[in-house]
């Protein structure tokens, strides 16, 4: 089993992509304690993870120092859970099993097109082509990256 882990510090934003012959299925952590609970047991599980903190960049797209303030405080939160998630999986699944990727490695993010054009191979379980669904969409390419 391979797994694509799409790490994020917002509800709903934390999405695995677990690739297994012909299935890709999409879970959603609604804490990282659910992550704890699931990794624990995927003993022997490959896993690749877009790691925000290898990417050592300050996004700021905003003259109001408030709204700086606030996407600064947002790439930090993401940059420490991508990286606690690396460790965490390192820990669990072991250094040569885990493969952690910055977002620039990871590439650009795929809409629904091109998402369904590369999983042709597999059948999708909890994806339903959303706008929203961008989180599944990079958990999957993380996966399809091993």
């Amino acid at each position: 089993m391979v797994i694509g882990i799409d790490p994020a510090f917002r509800t709903g934003g934390f999405y695995v992509c677990e690739l297994e012959n012909n299935t890709a299925t999409f879970i959603c952590m609604k804490s990282f304690l659910d992550f704890l609970d699931y990794i624990a047991l995927k003993k022997g599980a490959k896993a690749v993870i877009e790691n925000s903190n290898l990417q050592n960049v300050s996004f700021r797209s905003s003259t109001n120092k408030n709204i700086a303030a606030k996407m600064s405080r947002n790439v930090g939160a993401n940059q420490a859970i991508s990286q606690i998630t690396v460790d965490v999986c390192i820990h669990f699944l072991g250094k040569e099993n885990v493969k952690e990727l910055s977002p620039l490695q990871k590439g650009t993010k795929w809409d629904n097109a091109t998402m369904l054009a590369a999983s042709k191979a597999h059948k999708l379980v909890n994806y339903k082509g959303l706008k929203g669904e961008q989180d599944k969409r990079d958990a999957y390419k993380l996966a399809l990256l091993f």
